[in-house]
This record gives structure tokens, C-alpha cells and sequence, in this order.
């Protein structure tokens, strides 16, 4: 019991870099495995939220369009600004494991995911600097000086989310390959709540190294005005690649983070 808990601990702490990636900031087609209606109220605050943000200063200089070219380090601004431009909002995650993860901005980046993989669920919660997991037998909150090693583990991965989800993590990771181009023809992408987008699917010129981690592929999803819609990248781990992805809707409805 104690080795299947920190097999999911373990993976949890994984998962959180692919959190972290998209923090600041998913096959050749961005899937979902869950639809559900947004709620009508929601619907209403999110359209309200996209009416009132501003589009940041980083992507109104670049044109968003069919067979657009950028540079990495212009691109890795833009899109390190474009999310917290909403204030909140939801990503699908895909990876080895899956499930919705709900953010804020107000005031830090905070965070609540349900994770299901290997037909286990767990939960996450990252707030005011504090990483807490409930792997099935309770919360755990990360601790690196304690002598529990599950705390320590979960301790390593808050310490490993704080590092990633820096905004500047992101434009590094865009910044790492100079050139980046935008298809000839948008996509029609089919978001978890339902909808339906046109999106601008940008990639990544070739391989390229971030942080000394092998990237072969990233691609980049973009509605008009610089909409986030997908991300996704193919990160060799300890010489095992993985394939993260995450989609993102409800951007601008405000979210509660609750404690486990």
C-alpha cells in the first residue's frame, strides 16, 4: 500500500511540471474525453470576461494570421501573457494522467485538479506557496523538512511547480526554438465544454533543447485576438518521452480554489 501511494505521488509530482508549463501560459488535434454544457451563468461571466480583457501589449504586436512566422523570444512573451490576461479559467490536461485543473490569478497562481490515471483519481491542490495531494488516503501537505517522505515528495513537487509555472519559464521554453510558423488554413477545435473554435495552430520549426530536456514537437493553439486554446509539447524525461497537452475554456470565470 505505502509503494502504490508513492507510485501516485510520485506521478503527481510529474504531472505538476506539466501544470507549471502552462501556468503562465494534446495530440496532432486537441481531443477531450470529457464534455459537459457550461452552465449558463458561466457562460454569461465568461463572455463578460472576454468583452473587458485587454489583449496584452506582447501579442497585439504580432499578427495573428495563415502562415505567420515568429521568433521564439517574441512568441514566448505573447504567450506567457496571454492566459493571465483572463485572470482564471480551466484546462483539460492530458498526459500520463488526465483531467480538468482549474486556475486564478488573484492574486498568485493558484490552482485544483482532479487527476484520474491507472484507474486512480488524485487531487491537487497548489495555493499561497503550498502543495497539498490527496493520492486516496487523505491530504498530504508538501513539507520538505519534515521526515515523512511523502511530504518531502510532495514538498519537491511544490518547489518544482514554483519554478515551472514562472512566466519566464514559459518564454524560455518558446525562446528555445527561434522559429515558429502558423498553418495556411485554422482548425476547428472542440473544446471540453462543447464548443467549437476556429484556432490558429502554430509549431515549432524543429527539435530544440529547453532546460536541458529535448523537445521534438510543440504546438501552439490560438483564436482571434490571441485566444489561448491548446498547448502541446513532447518532453524527453529521463530519456522517456511524454507527450503533455492541455486545452482551455471557461477563460475569465471566476474560480474558487478550496482546500483539501
Amino acid at each position: 500500500m505505502k509503494q502504490h501511494r508513492r507510485s501516485m505521488l510520485v506521478g503527481a509530482a510529474v504531472i505538476v511540471a506539466a501544470i507549471g508549463l502552462s501556468g503562465c501560459a494534446a495530440s496532432e488535434q486537441p481531443k477531450s474525453d470529457v464534455s459537459a454544457a457550461p452552465e449558463l451563468s458561466q457562460e454569461a461571466s465568461a463572455k463578460e470576461a472576454s468583452a473587458i480583457r485587454e489583449i496584452p501589449d506582447s501579442c497585439s504586436a504580432l499578427e495573428l494570421q495563415p502562415n505567420a512566422q515568429f521568433t521564439g523570444g517574441d512568441l514566448g512573451v505573447c504567450v506567457a501573457d496571454s492566459l493571465a490576461s483572463f485572470g482564471s479559467g480551466k484546462m483539460q490536461l492530458t498526459a500520463d494522467s488526465y483531467g480538468v485543473v482549474e486556475f486564478t490569478y488573484d492574486p498568485e497562481y493558484s490552482f485544483q485538479a482532479t487527476l484520474e490515471g491507472a484507474g486512480e483519481s488524485t487531487k491537487l491542490v497548489f495555493q499561497d506557496g503550498e502543495m497539498w495531494i490527496d493520492a486516496g488516503a487523505g491530504p498530504i501537505k508538501g513539507d520538505l523538512e519534515s521526515d515523512d517522505p511523502q511530504q518531502q515528495l510532495i514538498g519537491a513537487a511544490a518547489q518544482m511547480y514554483r519554478y515551472y509555472s514562472d512566466p519566464k519559464q514559459t518564454e524560455g521554453l518558446i525562446a528555445a526554438q527561434p522559429a515558429w510558423q502558423t498553418d495556411a488554413e485554422q482548425a476547428l477545435v472542440s473544446l471540453p465544454d462543447g464548443s467549437d473554435i476556429n484556432a490558429y495552430r502554430i509549431t515549432s520549426a524543429d527539435e530544440f533543447t529547453w532546460n536541458g530536456f529535448p523537445v521534438s514537437e510543440a504546438i501552439l493553439w490560438f483564436a482571434q485576438d490571441w485566444t489561448p486554446v491548446g498547448v502541446q509539447a513532447t518532453v524527453a524525461f529521463g530519456g522517456n518521452a511524454e507527450t503533455y497537452s492541455q486545452q482551455f475554456y471557461d477563460l475569465g470565470v471566476p474560480v474558487t480554489i478550496r482546500p483539501l
